[in-house]
């Protein structure tokens, strides 16, 4: 009977020392930006610089990333052309673009692989917060909800501020998030969402002064988007689209977007203080930032499209955004649980600055860009918004602004080739407004 019991106990120990050597010290979840989306895709080009793997690095931890094979014509959206290096290896960063606070609790990966769930995921099956909650590791980010707000944007050509989640369905499953943050033993820290309104894709008749030398009539306090500004410069649209309502966002849709915002990062921070769980305020923080920008090497850097702190679709945090954003991370696990996490040092955000694609040092609006990671990338130059390769700190050009057709007759011509049809193919302004889609389409709705 002894024998047995003390058999019994064994197998019990062992079974805990494997749990506790399989578990990882650190698992993040989120979205396209926790995946490290960059100009619309998330490769291996891209996904080293994100901001959970900066922290996994301060952190001294291993930290898989589920490493994702791209091409030239690839994007975000499709798993057509991308695959996973290998797909064996369980990885510890879960986020998956286009999750939002329902589908990282509901969406489950599996087999085959079908869409971006399936690819970041595999080869475990379950949704990001199944998972999670299965390897129960000591130290979790969880950040979430910048995409129940987003497509109020992304819906560059049916702008009317309707896309975004609901109240009622955001705080039941915000509160379903935080319960399950709290169903093992795990220093969890969340994240607010910035102002969408005010990221790169999003123009103000200012941005469309500097970009095409006019506003085109765009009236003060309304908005319009990265898509329509390019369809105008290339001439593939005329700048009356500016007074269709569905390409325009007015003063009062820009205000439910943002009054949305208010109450989705209330909801995440109300939450979060009653379980104990860390904020990252990073709604906040990049408010600061929009007040003071971040300054290297006498660059000013803004959220402003092409302004250095976002990557080429305007959405999404360039090199230097990612190391900022972990900086927010750390701060909050070190004040909230006593933690020492080295933030990154202004030196190593010196480096990153550096080799940054995605900063335009020399003014004249187009940056460096990251050649062929993509579909955007690969027109990024045709487009006139990349390529710019000797663009260096203190080497100032003039932007070159305005319509330029013959641009725009070249991008289509390109644009057409990679889709595998003869340049001579006809086409239109619709199907101009198809190509821009395709290229800035983050996820299928």
């Amino acid at each position: 009977m002894f024998r047995r019991f003390s058999w019994v106990l064994l197998v019990s120990a062992a079974a805990q020392l494997l749990h506790a050597q399989v578990a990882p010290p650190f698992v993040s979840m989120g979205d396209s930006i926790t995946e490290a989306v960059q100009s619309a895709d998330a490769s291996l080009r891209t996904q080293p610089y994100s901001y959970v793997n900066l922290i996994a690095q301060q952190m001294g931890v291993s930290f898989p990333l589920p490493l994702i094979a791209s091409g030239p014509t690839s994007a975000i959206f499709s798993v057509r052309g991308r695959s996973r290096i290998n797909p064996a290896l369980p990885a510890s960063n879960l986020g998956v673009s286009g999750a939002n606070v329902n589908s990282i609790l509901n969406q489950q990966a599996g087999q085959p692989v079908d869409d971006e769930t399936d690819l970041v995921l595999e080869p475990r099956t379950g949704s990001q917060m199944q998972i999670a909650q299965s390897l129960r590791s000591p130290f979790t980010i969880c950040w979430i909800g910048n995409g129940d707000v987003l497509s109020a944007v992304l819906a560059w050509n049916n702008l009317n501020a309707t896309q975004m989640t609901s109240v009622a369905q955001f705080t039941a499953d915000y509160a379903q998030i935080i319960s399950d943050l709290t169903s093992w033993p795990t220093k969890a820290v969340v994240g607010t969402i910035p102002d969408v309104s005010e990221i790169g894709f999003v123009f103000t008749p200012q941005d469309l002064v500097t970009f095409l030398g006019s506003d085109y009539g765009l009236p003060p306090g309304s908005l319009t988007t990265l898509p329509t500004m390019l369809l105008i410069k290339l001439g593939l649209l005329d700048p009356s689209i500016l007074q269709n309502p569905s390409y325009v966002l007015d003063p009062s849709e820009v205000a439910t977007i943002q009054q949305r915002i208010d109450t989705f990062n209330q909801i995440i921070k109300t939450d979060a203080a009653a379980a104990g769980i860390a904020v990252a305020d990073i709604g906040g923080a990049f408010q600061q930032i929009q007040q003071n920008p971040p300054v290297f090497n006498g660059v000013a850097l803004t959220r402003r499209f092409n302004g250095g702190l976002l990557s080429l679709d305007g959405v999404h945090p360039s090199n230097i955004g990612h190391g900022l954003i972990a900086n927010y991370f750390i701060q909050a696990a070190n004040q909230a649980f006593g933690m020492t996490i080295p933030q990154l040092s202004q030196a190593q955000l010196n480096q990153i600055a550096n080799a940054d694609p995605f900063i335009d040092w020399n003014g004249n609006l187009v940056v460096r860009g990251r050649p062929l990671a993509g579909l955007l990338e690969t027109l990024g130059p045709v487009l006139g918004i990349s390529g710019d390769l000797n663009d260096k700190p203190g080497a100032a050009r003039a932007a070159v602004k305005g319509i330029d057709k013959a641009a725009g007759q070249a991008f289509m011509q390109q644009y057409l080739a990679l889709k595998g049809l003869p340049a001579t193919t006809p086409w239109g302004p619709e199907d101009a407004i198809k190509a821009m889609q395709e290229l800035f389409q983050f996820w299928p709705h």
